[in-house]
């Protein structure tokens, strides 16, 4: 009995030994805490760098300019800058134009006798010199588009003793399909009224093609209603 003892004890120990020499070993691999880590050269020589897996798995390189520097494509290019001079000219017009009014556009043909359905109109207002798109309209059965707003000066414009116009100005470009292409310019939007431009569109010859167009305001007319 006490032999066997003796040998459990002796077993035991060489057990703990060991066991104590493994967990010794672990330690000594992992750098104490604060420390970096050291490398294995060993692995370090197998493993590539971030630069050399770059190069490894590459990537298309982007086109380059005339003078070598590359040319980014159009979806990340920064768009252009706005100019201190159209913030000053935007920043008058909305000043001017306190209040609204309203326009109609209406197409017809053959004096009026036949509307226009399914014609594109656009509605730009000018501000700065620049010319800002403000609606795209179809013309519905009777040839007449959805009244829509647009700014227009106060009406106590109309009673100052300044010579100051007490409208607003807007450009009416419209394209109907079979006809020429017409356009109107400096249309008066008085503050609330409706105005209504009529388009007398004039159809295009057979064999002809639709790039001809009318004369700027030679088949537009404005009215105020």
């Amino acid at each position: 009995m006490q032999e066997n003892l003796s040998e459990l004890s002796r077993k035991y120990r060489e057990e703990m030994l060991r066991l104590y020499g493994m967990r010794s070993q672990d330690m000594e691999d992992t750098p104490p805490p604060g420390e970096p880590a050291v490398p294995d050269e060993a692995n370090e020589a197998e493993q590539p760098t971030a630069a050399e897996e770059e190069i490894v798995e590459g990537e298309p390189d982007l086109p380059v300019d005339e003078d070598g520097d590359p040319v980014l494509p159009s979806y990340i290019r920064p768009s252009a800058p706005v100019f201190p001079e159209e913030w000053e000219a935007q920043k008058a017009y909305e000043e001017r134009n306190t209040s609204e009014g309203k326009l109609r556009v209406v197409a017809s043909t053959a004096g009026s006798a036949y509307p226009v359905p399914g014609a594109r109109v656009a509605v730009f207002t000018e501000i700065g010199n620049k010319r800002h798109l403000n609606y795209l309209l179809t013309t519905d059965e009777s040839g007449e588009t959805p009244v829509v707003t647009l700014p227009a000066p106060s009406a106590d414009l109309s009673q100052e003793a300044e010579n100051v116009a007490p409208y607003a100005l807007c450009d009416i470009e419209i394209f109907a399909y079979g006809f020429f292409r017409s356009e109107a310019e400096d249309v008066h939007i008085f503050p609330g009224i409706t105005t209504r431009q009529v388009f007398q569109l004039v159809p295009l010859p057979l064999q002809s093609e639709a790039d001809d167009s009318i004369t700027q305001n030679s088949a537009g007319r404005s009215g105020r209603s």
